[in-house]
């Protein structure tokens, strides 16, 4: 019963921070601006964000890089990105949402492409890709509302995650194609 007034509250607030920009397939000509959404669990992170990078200087896009980061930490661990750029598990709100401060960028700003990278499903990623500020949305995960334009998944038939690096590559391999 908690959760049910839990994903009440959750809903409702989706809905007061939601853009109501409308939004649609770009093609890479017209991206200029882009936010990306990776989760620091994912295997080989580093490389998918070093690929990113190499994408928006190839192509001229501004791109900001963003960290989920839920893991536990123990007490000698250190974070492996910017505190500044990185959403932790204990800044979440009692609804599982990131705080403002963190995500005004992501909701506030308005850019021409929101990606996210993010396999998992969690209140904190259903916020963001509901409220990024962003013409062209693509994700990994459906989610109910329709956050995005276009997702991309992995082999479902697998028990491991897909490689983040080869779904961001189809990615700009179909954005690519785009006119």
């Amino acid at each position: 019963m908690f959760e049910d007034i839990k994903e009440f509250f959750r809903k409702r607030k989706i809905s007061k921070v939601a853009h109501k920009t409308p939004t649609g397939l770009l093609p890479l000509h017209k991206i200029r601006s882009a936010n990306i959404v990776i989760d620091v669990e994912e295997p080989g992170f580093d490389e998918l964000k070093e690929d990113i990078l190499a994408w928006g200087r190839v192509a001229g896009v501004k791109v900001n890089i963003y960290f989920l980061d839920f893991r536990r930490l123990g007490k000698e661990e250190l974070l492996l990105t910017s505190i500044q750029t990185t959403i932790i598990k204990k800044e979440l709100d009692w609804l599982g949402f990131p705080p403002k401060d963190k995500t005004n960028s992501l909701t506030e700003e308005k850019v021409d492409l929101f990606v996210s990278m993010v396999d998992t499903s969690s209140p904190a990623i259903d916020f963001i890709s509901k409220c990024a500020n962003a013409r062209f949305k693509i994700g990994r995960r459906g989610y109910e509302g329709h956050a995005f334009d276009m997702i991309f998944s992995g082999n479902p038939t697998e028990d491991l995650r897909s490689d983040s690096k080869l779904i961001f590559k189809a990615m700009l391999e179909f954005i690519s194609k785009i006119q």
